[in-house]
């Protein structure tokens, strides 16, 4: 045997040479082609298929755990992967162990299936095959291969018919006609909800959401999103940007694959002349959650017109390599998070007002070589308009430049608690979802707050995300609330401290205000039936029960005579005491701010 051995043999030939010695057959390689190597690389597997290969991987290794987190409306269980060197799975355990936490999800929008296909090859090969020594010493990697479980059962070759394969995938939304990726602050989704308690028990360092871009065209077969403002804590972002950015890009351009941050325009910038701007990532969005819990989201945005081939294999490369540096920095990661928990969680943090949104200032830029094609212009045959296309021979790059700095907007201060009633079950439920730290009040008690008084309210005319949303200014108001035993209080000294403002804040753009939680506090939930007649009695009643109404009501006669002359201005105005009384706390957000 000893004779068989020398540096020339790769591992894994070594490993089965090991095997076929002790008398045990090899790894049937044909029983583990994923349905993707099986089909040309054109083809994914269907959502049974995903699941029957994920079963046997976890069949043949002890690394790795098959499970579910989770049942979508259409009654599909959503899979998870667990790959852990000592066959662990829970994260307490794990961490036990040193290690760092990296979870990968694919297909949240069904139609983009490239991290799918990807991930499944890369277990089996890590996990299998023996393939990157070492990997799994430091890191343990959790995967959802298919998230949008039941949209990828709406399975076609109509959807997104300008995407370069495979060739049949499926949509964009769930069953329930749910975007996911709009979803991670209300969690309107069951398969969403799913996603953040994983999320919220396992708090993974690195969450890597994997996509297909919707018609940029380039020569990158694969652009990137990573925080560059403060949704994440300053010192992860610094860390981001310095280490795990820079070490990701140098590694993809190594292994053939130069990556580009994911951008939402080019403009001519006045002193800089073309200029690029990166995509910003509110915390409704896989990657800004991610950041707005303290950790590093990265969304994998690959080419939509680049060969599936080509995209899968950039989809690999990035789970190895993001799963390399996270090990190889892990002490530095593990300690840069728990200093960002600790310093969101502080007293100093609050002492600052907290950006609930984020746009680009244009104050610091670098030059970047951005990797483009040469386009034509002509006259279309067809429709008689310009068309422009690129030529794909013709590799051209560009001198551009990257705005990289970012201002705060729409700024709050941090109260030192929120107060919930405890009739909003619904608002309740979603702190559970998201893992939020808060306490049941003991007692009934009188509490003076800050609470918002709704002003200039409006709602959509279409429904967005299947919600009629709604636009409102507010007034800030201190006053004395009667609070009752059950109800709750949400410190804000707590790492989730930026998820709770986006959640109760109505200045975010994705808060549960905005989203509709609240609408009933808009407007009287009750119908007012009294009739402006019966004021003729009631308001003699009133009087007659309060000399200092009646007094109110003699001096607005004498200071204004035009409504001393108006019967309807005076039955309105004894109304409108009546409503006082009847519509108590109307426009009053129900959310108190403890000061």
């Amino acid at each position: 045997m000893n004779r068989l051995v020398n540096a020339t043999i790769p591992i894994l030939t070594l490993i089965l040479l090991l095997i076929t010695a002790c008398g045990q057959k090899p790894l049937d390689k044909e029983l583990f082609l994923t349905y993707y190597e099986k089909n040309d690389y054109n083809r994914t597997p269907s959502y049974a298929e995903t699941v029957a290969y994920c079963k046997l991987l976890d069949q043949h290794s002890p690394l790795i755990h098959y499970t579910t987190i989770g049942r979508s409306p259409q009654g599909r269980e959503i899979p998870l992967l667990i790959v852990d060197k000592d066959g662990l799975t829970s994260p307490e355990k794990i961490r036990a162990k040193g290690r760092v936490i990296v979870l990968a999800e694919a297909c949240i929008h069904a139609g983009e299936p490239d991290g799918k296909d990807a991930g499944l090859m890369f277990i089996r090969d890590l996990a299998l095959y023996g393939q990157h020594e070492g990997l799994l010493d430091d890191v343990s990697f959790l995967f959802i291969p298919i998230m949008n479980v039941d949209g990828h059962e709406d399975f076609g070759e109509h959807y997104r018919i300008n995407q370069n394969g495979p060739v049949e995938v499926g949509s964009r939304f769930t069953a329930q006609r749910l975007n996911m990726n709009r979803d991670f602050i209300k969690a309107d989704a069951p398969e969403t909800r799913a996603l953040l308690q994983l999320y919220s028990q396992w708090m993974p360092e690195l969450f890597i959401d994997i996509h297909v871009t919707n018609g940029a065209d380039f020569q990158y077969v694969s652009t990137y999103g990573l925080e560059h403002c403060e949704f994440l804590a300053p010192n992860m972002l610094d860390w981001s940007r310095n280490t795990f950015e820079t070490e990701l890009k140098e590694r993809m351009q190594a292994a053939g694959y130069p990556i580009f941050p994911y951008y939402y325009s080019t403009e001519d910038v006045p002193g800089y002349g073309t200029a690029v701007l990166p995509d910003v990532f509110a915390p409704q969005y896989s990657n800004g959650y991610a950041s707005a819990n303290n950790r590093i989201g990265l969304l994998v945005e690959n080419h939509i017109y680049k060969p599936y081939k080509e995209r899968v294999n950039a989809s690999y490369l990035y789970l190895k390599h993001a799963m390399a540096i996270a090990g190889e920095y892990k002490e530095i990661f593990r300690e840069e998070v728990r200093k960002a928990d600790d310093y969101v969680a502080s007293a100093a943090f609050r002492k600052d007002s907290l950006p609930l949104e984020f746009a680009h200032d244009r104050k610091q830029a670098e030059k970047t070589d951005f990797l483009a094609w040469k386009d034509t212009t002509v006259r279309s045959e067809m429709s008689g308009g310009l068309w422009t296309y690129y030529d794909y021979d013709s590799p051209v790059t560009y001198d551009y430049w990257l705005f990289t700095s970012f201002r705060g907007e729409n700024k709050i201060r941090l109260p030192e608690a929120y107060i919930l009633p405890r009739e909003h079950q619904e608002v309740i439920a979603l702190l559970d979802v998201h893992g939020i730290q808060y306490q049941r009040l003991e007692r009934d008690t009188l509490i003076m707050v800050e609470t918002y008084h709704f002003t200039h309210s409006e709602w959509s005319k279409s429904p967005y995300e299947g919600r009629i949303t709604l636009t409102t200014d507010y007034i800030p108001v201190q006053e004395t609330i009667s609070y009752h035993q059950g109800d709750v209080l949400i410190p804000t000294a707590q790492p989730k401290v930026k998820i709770v403002a986006h959640l109760l804040e109505p200045k975010s753009p994705t808060s549960l205000v905005y989203w509709g939680f609240f609408n009933s506090y808009i407007k009287a939930p009750n119908e007012f039936w009294i009739s402006l007649k019966y004021m003729e009695v009631k308001g003699r009643e009133m009087m007659a029960k309060d000399p200092q109404l009646q007094k109110e009501f003699e001096e607005k006669k004498r200071n204004d005579p035009a409504f001393a002359n108006d019967p309807v201005a005076i039955l309105h105005f004894f109304m409108q005491k009546v409503r006082e009384t009847v519509e108590v706390g109307v426009n009053r957000y129900p959310v108190g701010r403890l000061l």
